[in-house]
């Protein structure tokens, strides 16, 4: 059968079917491409924005703390963790004033004082982006943490400032995770923080290729295939808990669900093309720790219940028509606007970004302070394995008397010495 004039993608047969547009397709066209323009162009610069201001940031804004690590643990994090949250500040601006993102919670709300740990399905890539404007509004963003993998940590700009911020990342080596795991979760506890940390026990986004994996796995196992979620790991999952549990550092779990009513990109690279998705919907249940088994295993299978719990959810919410998509519940968690906050951020690191960029531009000084800095963060990762490690090694030593420094610290129970030796700051900690 011949092919026809239009069935072939040359330029030719384009130029052609343009000839015979009649006036009002071509406007309409014309107008596709244009609103296709606008969305590179709107999702580029954003993106732009929020790298570059956080690379300036790294450097000018977090740099000139960390001698406060050395001298006052306890004020070294509370003040990161304020500056971290003005940036990721902006990352809800982002979202919700320059992308045009409409974030919707349901369900319970995750009290300002809650240390809990939240654990949330993997519908995109992109799902702890868009979770940033529910932290916002509910006035927790300081005390937000996420665990996610460690290549993460390693983009220039960004990976410093989730170094900074004490971000917990895995290797997936279970043996180095595990102890990191211990470290870092103390170290949280020890300083008082009021923590809420954002973890995915799926591992990985709900990509085909991903399905088609837990599918296996669950056949596998003998397990329920799920279709619109991917089957949980639990022993990261159940790690966490217990592990905060014994050290009096969890209240609640959190069961945040994500769903995508309309559109649903997949990557970083849609943003870039100004394809992001129109909505996006989050429902909350609070369950007290108390209600959690201790037991490993059933603590896993209460886990594994939760995930069957969120499939039958999706599957009810997909079966909607896009339009009528949401949670079927009249609970509504408080969402305070603070819009103009969400503006200033804005303004400031606009402000920011500029005069940091002039100052590293027509000064020498500022040139050589920006190159200490990275070289600083570049060694700190080929050392240590990261800022957050050095925040962690420096907390161990100041810990121990001067004479034992260098010395590796004993992460044993409490019977061990190292845990009645005198910790130079617990004054700033009780």
């Amino acid at each position: 059968m011949a092919k026809g004039p239009y069935s072939e993608g040359t330029d030719k047969a384009r130029m052609v079917q343009t000839t015979f547009m009649c006036p009002r397709t071509k406007q309409l066209f014309l107008f596709i491409k244009m609103a296709s323009l606008f969305g590179y162009i709107r999702g580029t610069s954003t993106i732009l924005l929020l790298l570059v201001s956080c690379f300036f940031g790294s450097v000018f804004v977090y740099g000139p703390i960390w001698p406060v690590m050395f001298l006052w643990p306890w004020l070294y994090r509370r003040v990161i963790e304020v500056l971290a949250s003005m940036w990721q500040t902006l990352i809800v601006t982002a979202c919700e004033k320059l992308l045009g993102i409409k974030v919707v919670v349901t369900g319970d709300a995750i009290d300002r004082h809650d240390k809990t740990v939240l654990l949330m399905n993997h519908r995109t890539r992109l799902d702890w982006f868009y979770f940033f404007s529910y932290v916002f509004h509910a006035k927790i963003l300081n005390r937000h943490k996420i665990a996610l993998k460690s290549g993460l940590k390693w983009i220039p700009g960004v990976g410093w400032a989730m170094q900074v911020a004490a971000y917990i990342f895995l290797d997936r080596n279970w043996e180095i995770d595990q102890n990191h795991i211990n470290r870092i979760l103390s170290y949280f506890v020890e300083l008082d923080s009021k923590h809420n940390i954002l973890f995915f026990p799926e591992g990985t986004d709900l990509s085909k290729d991903n399905l088609r994996k837990s599918k296996e796995f669950a056949k596998k196992h003998d397990l329920t295939p799920f279709d619109y979620v991917l089957q949980p790991r639990r022993k990261g999952f159940t790690h966490f808990v217990n592990t905060l549990r014994n050290i009096s550092g969890i209240q609640a779990v959190h069961d945040v669900t994500v769903a995508y009513p309309f559109n649903i990109p997949q990557e970083e690279v849609d943003i870039l093309k100004g394809d992001v998705p129109r909505e996006v919907h989050f429902h909350i249940r609070r369950f007290p720790i108390e209600e959690l088994p201790e037991d490993e295993k059933q603590l896993g299978d209460w886990c594994q219940d939760r995930w069957a719990e969120k499939e039958e959810l999706l599957r009810q919410y997909y079966a909607a028509e896009p339009k009528a998509r949401k949670f079927q519940t009249k609970k509504i968690p408080p969402f305070h606007p603070r819009t103009f906050l969400l503006w200033f951020a804005l303004f400031a690191w606009v402000s920011i970004t500029v005069l940091s960029a002039y100052a590293v531009i027509v000064s020498p000084f500022f040139r050589w302070y920006m190159v200490i800095i990275v070289l600083s963060y570049l060694m700190q990762g080929l050392v240590f394995g990261g800022a957050e490690k050095v925040e962690l090694f420096v907390y161990d030593q100041l810990r121990k008397p001067w004479s034992e420094w260098g010395k590796a610290v004993n992460t044993g129970g409490a019977g061990d010495a190292s845990s009645s030796r005198k910790n130079p700051y617990d004054k700033y900690l009780r």
